[in-house]
C-alpha cells in the first residue's frame, strides 16, 4: 500500500483536482450570474414576486374564489376545461422565453374559435400582419392619459379610474369593441373571433404586482380574469414564459395505443427472460453405440412382441411354405394341410410341416414357437425349392 502511494504524482494530482475546483465554481458563478440577470427582467409570470411577475394577480382570483390555475403546456392540450386563459407576451430578449412554432399559433387559433376566451396582454405588430387572432395593430400615443372611457361592463365592477404609461395604443377598428380608452386612443378592446372572444390589453406592465396596488388596476385585472361561465376555470400560460412540461411520446399518442405498446413490450420481456432463464438441467444426448446382431434380433424379437406380430409371421410363414411343398408335389395352393401332409413321403418332412402348422395354428404362440416354426419354415422350404419357383 506505500509502495502504491509513493507512485502517485501527489503534485499533478493536487493541481488537477484544484482546476477542477476552480472551474466548477466559475461555473456555478456564471450562472449565478446569469440567474440575477434574469430576475432584473419582468417575467410576467404567475409564479414571480418580484416586481415584474404577476403573482400577485394570481393570488387576487384565487382569493376571490375563480378556479385559478397555471397551464403549463402546448397550446395542442387546450380543451373545453380552460374557460379563459391569461397569455402576456413576453420581452423579446427574454432568453427564459418559450417561442411558438406555427403549430402551436394553429392550436391557440382553434380553441379560440371554439369558444375559448383569451385575455392577450401586450402587443405584436407582426402577428397582427400576419392576422393572427385577428389581434389589432398599435399606434404610437403620449404616455401617462388618464383613461377618459371605460365600458358599462367594467364600471359595475368598480372600475372608474384607470392610468397607462405606454406609449402604444390599439388602431380602431369597426369589430372592436373598446373596454378602456383614453383621448389618446384604446387600451383594452375584445371582439369576437369564431365561438370564442379575445380581450387585448395593449401592455402588460399594468398587471404586474408593482402596478396592481395603483388606482383601479386590481378590480380591472379581477374584471379581465373573471370566466364565461361562472365555474370556469381561468389559466395562466406558463409555457410561453419558459415552464413548460416536457412533451413525453405517451402523453400524445392515444392511451389505448400507449397500453398496448406496453403490453407488446411486457411480452416481449417475457419472451426474452423465458428463452435466457434455464428451467432444467440440459439434456444431453446419447452416445451413438452401434447394435450387435443379437441386440438386433432382441430389437425384433421385442417389437414384434409389442406389436402382438408372431402369430401374424409364423402365419405367414405357413402360407409361403405351402405354396412351395404345394407347387413341388404338383397339387393346387389352397389344398388342405391334413392333405399335404399325407402327400409328403419323407417322414421327417412330414414331421417338419406338421409341426409347423401346430407353431401357426397354437393359441398363444411365444418366442421359441417361433422361432422354432420358422426354423422348420426354411427347412422345408430348402428341400422343395428345387421342384418349384419361390413366390415369397
Amino acid at each position: 500500500m506505500i509502495a502504491l502511494l509513493r507512485r502517485v504524482p501527489l503534485l499533478e494530482t493536487a493541481l488537477i483536482v484544484l482546476a477542477i475546483a476552480l472551474i466548477t465554481a466559475l461555473s456555478v458563478m456564471r450562472q449565478q450570474t446569469r440567474l440575477d440577470e434574469y430576475a432584473n427582467l419582468d417575467s410576467y409570470s404567475s409564479y414571480d414576486a418580484h416586481s415584474g411577475g404577476y403573482r400577485a394577480w394570481y393570488e387576487l382570483l384565487q382569493r376571490e374564489g375563480v378556479r385559478v390555475e397555471r397551464f403549463e403546456q402546448r397550446p395542442a392540450f387546450l380543451d373545453r376545461g380552460v374557460d379563459t386563459l391569461v397569455w402576456a407576451e413576453p420581452l423579446e430578449f427574454d432568453p427564459r422565453q418559450t417561442q411558438n412554432v406555427r403549430a402551436d399559433v394553429d392550436s391557440l387559433e382553434n380553441w379560440v374559435k371554439a369558444g375559448g376566451r383569451l385575455v392577450y396582454l401586450g402587443h405584436d405588430d407582426k402577428a397582427a400582419k400576419q392576422k393572427i387572432l385577428k389581434l389589432p395593430t398599435s399606434t404610437p400615443a403620449k404616455p401617462r392619459s388618464r383613461a377618459a372611457l371605460i365600458a358599462a361592463g367594467l364600471r359595475s365592477l368598480g372600475v372608474e379610474s384607470v392610468t397607462s404609461v405606454a406609449d402604444l395604443r390599439w388602431k380602431a377598428r369597426k369589430a372592436l369593441n373598446v373596454l378602456v380608452a383614453d383621448r389618446a386612443g384604446a387600451l383594452v378592446v375584445s371582439y369576437s373571433y369564431g365561438k370564442g372572444e379575445v380581450v387585448a390589453a395593449i401592455d402588460e406592465a399594468p398587471f404586474t404586482n408593482s402596478r396592481l396596488a395603483s388606482g383601479d388596476q386590481a378590480r380591472l385585472a379581477y374584471a379581465l380574469g373573471l370566466p364565461h361561465a361562472g365555474d370556469g376555470r381561468v389559466a395562466f400560460d406558463e409555457a410561453v414564459h419558459g415552464r413548460a412540461i416536457p412533451d413525453h411520446w405517451w402523453s400524445v399518442l392515444p392511451r389505448a395505443l400507449v397500453i398496448a405498446i406496453l403490453v407488446a413490450c411486457f411480452a416481449l420481456l417475457v419472451a426474452f427472460a423465458g428463452a435466457a432463464i434455464r428451467l432444467g438441467p440440459p439434456l444431453v444426448p446419447p452416445r451413438r453405440v452401434d447394435a450387435t446382431s443379437g441386440e438386433f434380433i432382441d430389437s425384433m424379437a421385442a417389437l414384434f412382441e409389442r406389436g402382438r406380430t408372431v402369430h401374424k409371421a409364423l402365419d405367414d410363414a405357413l402360407r409361403s411354405t405351402t405354396r412351395v411343398v404345394a407347387v413341388a408335389l404338383g397339387v393346387p395352393d389352397d389344398t388342405p394341410a391334413a392333405e399335404l401332409a399325407a402327400r409328403i413321403e419323407r417322414p421327417d418332412l412330414r414331421a417338419a410341416y406338421q409341426g409347423l402348422v401346430a407353431a401357426a395354428t397354437a393359441e398363444r404362440p411365444d418366442n421359441v414357437i417361433l422361432v422354432r416354426g420358422i426354423a422348420l419354415a426354411q427347412q422345408l422350404r430348402k428341400e422343395f425349392i428345387s421342384h418349384g419357383r419361390q413366390r415369397n
